[in-house]
């Protein structure tokens, strides 16, 4: 299952994909996101030495932990690796937030649903109309 082979750990104290990644796994996703092709343990390894001290060594374990999550697709090029995301940065968080959701619902449905209500008419109020369309069109449909 997605859920038990990223070994994911919902940290909600943290920010953006650290919630659920280690910071440096969501730092190198973000980077392997932004290109349109595969790319190498050197060009990830060369991006985010511009922002941190880190050894080559340690953005090439991590690729390939992230590679045995399934995150990353590696595949062999004479004598280097490619690395390509196996989902984009929209399907992973729609995946996460299925998870995270799912499993809150499963024991707090109460609580979360009327957090989300609530946050949802504090930030703008046109949200909570799009969201009793949504109900309205569900129950039309019959309810699943």
């Amino acid at each position: 299952m997605f859920w038990r082979k990223l070994g994911i750990e919902f940290k909600p104290h943290k920010t953006g994909l650290s919630k659920v990644l280690g910071e440096l796994e969501a730092e190198i996703m973000e980077i392997v996101w932004q290109h349109d092709r595969p790319v190498t343990v050197r060009e990830v390894y060369e991006e985010l030495r511009e922002r941190r001290s880190i050894a080559y060594t340690t953005v090439m374990t991590i690729m390939s932990r992230l590679a045995e999550k399934e995150l990353l697709q590696k595949t062999q090029e004479s004598n280097y690796y490619l690395y390509s995301p196996v989902y984009s940065r929209e399907e992973f968080t729609t995946k996460v937030v299925s998870l995270v959701l799912d499993g809150l619902l499963a024991d707090f449905a109460q609580p979360v649903l009327s957090h989300l209500v609530e946050k949802i008419q504090d930030e703008d109020e046109e949200k909570l109309a799009q969201l009793e369309q949504l109900i309205r069109e569900r129950r039309a449909k019959g309810g699943k």
